[in-house]
């Protein structure tokens, strides 16, 4: 059951804290993006568009956001999550692993009430929430860290906050 984004225009940043900033550069791991999800300079995080126009919302499935982040490991492992959909226990996506489909997953949990808060705020030009800490579920904690070839994370960890920015004209 398709529905209409919450806003017909809009943007996404998913900004990584700065002790995840440091461990990618550290560990010399690329953020890439899936399209329409770019990689933000110095591995800070992604940005997207968000509106009707790339997005929908499913009474069963949740909130769907096509492409999603890519993580490469100095080795040429990689980790991807595309296609996105938020639900009420948290994040889930396709995860591929070297390319190679590993089905739907959770890749972050949230809690929503410590986004509602801030859920309405005006800024950049729109409305949304400006805190919504994203953190590493069990499952894509551990293949982070396989990708990485080192135990850099664990579940739970904040991976990223998502700040979003709903405009009801271009």
């Amino acid at each position: 059951m398709r529905m209409p984004y919450f806003t017909p225009f809009g943007y996404a940043n998913f900004d990584f804290p700065p002790q995840i900033v440091g461990l990618l550069n550290d560990n010399e791991i690329a953020v890439e993006g899936i399209t329409p999800f770019q990689a933000k300079p110095a591995k800070t995080g992604l940005y997207l568009p968000i509106g009707s126009h790339t997005n929908h919302i499913d009474a069963c499935m949740g909130v769907y956001y096509p492409g999603g982040p890519k993580f490469v490991s100095k080795t040429g492992n990689s980790v991807a999550a595309e296609n996105i959909w938020l639900r009420m226990d948290g994040a889930y996506a396709t995860v591929k692993i070297n390319g190679v489909a590993q089905g739907e997953r959770m890749v972050a949990t949230y809690n929503v009430g410590e986004m509602m808060p801030t859920v309405m705020t005006p800024h950049g030009g729109g409305i949304g929430p400006t805190y919504w800490p994203f953190r590493f579920s069990p499952y894509f904690a551990q293949v982070f860290n396989q990708t990485a070839g080192a135990n850099l994370v664990s579940a739970g960890e904040l991976f990223a906050n998502l700040d979003a920015v709903g405009k009801f004209a271009p």
